[in-house]
């Protein structure tokens, strides 16, 4: 409007139109090359898949973490959510003595997870029991990181969750399946050495 001080002045109704009309095209034109920039549902997801999947073709990373208690349906709902949306494979193993949770997938989400399992859950929250006052009887509950390593292939083909009943001895049998029962004597070790200290 500036730019057009004569015309301005012999007629300012006219050339504030003028100026209204070319503002609108201009925000016209700004507004359809957005809508044409702008990805399908499709796209969308396919991006987000490809922006999780990492590259495992040096090697898989892998996490093995120890829970003493994992009957919290809380906590189980957030490490199948969060296994899921990492798109990483492997294993939730409950057990009455011990429960394993063996990740693997990339660096980066394996990172995020480990932040997951180590320090945003709070283990030691058990929804059922909040009104009893015996929470200070009872052991403390806590995840620790037993192994971490890279492998060159995958142990499982997708996240599972297993109930072992009855024998520890068949939670091996079901771990040697996938050639991994080395991380149970891992967690049946490591609680052996936590009762003693």
């Amino acid at each position: 409007m500036r730019v057009l001080c004569s015309e301005a002045v012999q007629d300012p109704t006219k050339v504030e139109a003028t100026v209204r009309a070319q503002a609108a095209e201009r925000q016209k034109k700004h507004l359809k090359a957005n809508a044409e920039r702008q990805l399908t549902k499709e796209q969308r997801s396919a991006k987000k898949i490809a922006k999780l999947t990492e590259d495992t073709s040096q090697g898989v990373h892998v996490a093995v973490f120890r829970i003493d208690n994992l009957s919290n349906p809380q906590h189980k709902y957030k490490v199948e959510t969060n296994a899921t949306q990492f798109l990483f494979t492997g294993l939730m193993l409950l057990s009455k003595d011990n429960n394993i949770v063996i990740i693997e997938g990339g660096p980066k989400g394996l990172r995020k997870f480990k932040r997951l399992m180590m320090v945003r859950i709070k283990w030691n929250e058990d929804v059922r029991n909040r009104k009893n006052q015996e929470d200070d009887k009872r052991p403390k509950n806590q995840c620790k990181l037993i192994w971490e390593g890279t492998r060159k292939t995958r142990y499982f083909s997708k996240f599972t969750t297993k109930l072992i009943t009855g024998d520890p001895s068949t939670a091996k049998e079901f771990l040697a399946k996938y050639n991994c029962q080395n991380f149970w004597d891992l967690a049946v070790c490591e609680n052996i050495v936590s009762e003693d200290v």
